[in-house]
């Protein structure tokens, strides 16, 4: 199970993980907002507009995850690392390589990654802490693998073949 953050390994680049519950917090569902409509006086209820897409609410999310290394200055240099990608304005990609999407997240805050708690246990040295992210629901990449039309997945030579579309998910 493999996570990304615009393109870099959470595991290896920053030794960044995530608690047990984030594919429950990755994978709620959005409130649509409230659709145009009108209430004519002499008919009974409201008349919806059927035609325009459904847009949707955006969603925050309350992600556990933990940074560990082996010396606290390590720690400290990828806390500042992750807070640098974490805060770009445009916001940042989040791969879940087990789930085969993307989400386009926004950095909201993390009260405890402010206040930096380091903890020390056989060696390593770690820190938890929650972040609190914002999905738009901007078109990412999600992968497909392609199939003949009996459904049968193609492979070449001995890998499926897989290919990335760009589409909005929820």
């Amino acid at each position: 199970m493999g996570f990304a953050i615009d393109n870099k390994n959470t595991a290896t680049e920053f030794k960044l993980f995530f608690k047990r519950g984030v594919w429950s917090e990755l994978l709620k569902f959005p409130k649509p907002k409230q659709r145009a409509f009108y209430d004519w006086p002499d008919e009974h209820g409201k008349d919806y507009d059927d035609f325009s897409p459904t847009v949707y609410e955006p969603l925050q999310y309350n992600i556990g995850c933990y940074l560990s290394s082996t010396s606290l200055t390590r720690l400290q240099e990828q806390r500042e690392v992750l807070l640098n990608i974490l805060k770009k304005p445009e916001g940042f990609n989040l791969r879940v390589d087990a789930l085969g999407r993307s989400f386009a997240l926004r950095y909201i805050g993390s009260p405890d990654l402010s206040i930096f708690n380091p903890r020390r246990t056989t060696g390593i040295i770690y820190t938890e802490f929650n972040l609190t992210l914002e999905n738009n629901f901007a078109p990412v990449g999600v992968d497909f693998y392609l199939a003949d039309i009996n459904g049968l997945i193609l492979s070449y030579p001995s890998k499926p073949i897989q290919f990335e579309q760009q589409k909005q998910v929820f």
